[in-house]
């Protein structure tokens, strides 16, 4: 008898987002888990797992031949989606990867946002970077959510061609407003490890402030100050 796939917070956050019946490609597979259980869940009715270097794609044909579901997912090394254009697919996850090269890889493939096709983005890190180049390049973020796997909290969003929701102050570009309007119940925990973070980096550039410019230390103050007045917000929850 074949065993189901039981994925961690993080990754089954992402799942989560994807919608019946969907086309979807999953970059950066890595260990193949969402492909597996987007086919288990009969959730997409066609599946790609692509990764820049080979080791991930055969871990992820592995685990798929474990689950009994190799002959349902296509596998394929692509730099990004260098060569998904033509798979006709409607949802797009990157996630676990930093938010410069989530951004990177957008920025190669434009044809996502004129096609509407649906994005399902988890950045490790540079989130605001991310958010940023979204803002910029025509995407809005229509949804988003925290889970939190192994002691750490990740944002999760869903994302669209759309017009942008900026302004954001500084705190927003971090813990996205969405998180506030759903009342996630992981936000306050997530604005406590920011507001530690922003602290304790505030420590360090008051002893080289001239080095960092002023920019960077106002963004982290402003952001800081965000975080603590949202916190105050969530308080009344």
């Amino acid at each position: 008898m074949i065993k189901e796939i039981e994925l961690s917070p993080r990754l089954r956050a992402i799942a989560d987002f994807v919608p019946q019946g969907a086309r979807v490609i999953d970059v950066g597979t890595d260990h193949g888990y969402i492909p597996v259980f987007l086919v288990q869940k009969r959730l997409a009715s066609a599946i790609f797992a692509s990764d820049i270097n080979e080791g991930p794609i055969a871990r992820a044909r592995q685990n798929a031949a474990l689950y009994g579901v190799e002959d349902r997912i296509s596998f394929a090394r692509a730099d990004g989606l260098s060569g998904a254009e033509s798979l006709g697919v409607d949802t797009v996850i990157i996630a676990g990867m930093g938010g410069e090269l989530i951004a990177s890889i957008l920025e190669n493939a434009l044809w996502v946002r004129d096609r509407g096709v649906r994005l399902i983005l988890q950045p490790q890190s540079k989130l605001c970077e991310m958010s940023n180049w979204l803002d910029n390049n025509g995407f809005a973020i229509d949804d988003a959510r925290l889970a939190k796997d192994a002691g750490r909290i990740y944002t999760v969003f869903s994302v669209s061609a759309g017009e942008s929701r900026a302004p954001f102050s500084c705190a927003e570009m971090y813990a996205d407003r969405l998180l506030m309007q759903k009342r996630d119940p992981l936000l306050p925990d997530y604005l406590e490890l920011l507001i530690n973070q922003f602290s304790r980096a505030l420590e360090g550039m008051d002893k080289a402030r001239e080095e960092i410019g002023v920019d960077v230390y106002d963004h982290t103050l402003f952001a800081l100050r965000g975080f603590m007045k949202m916190r105050e917000e969530t308080e009344k929850w």
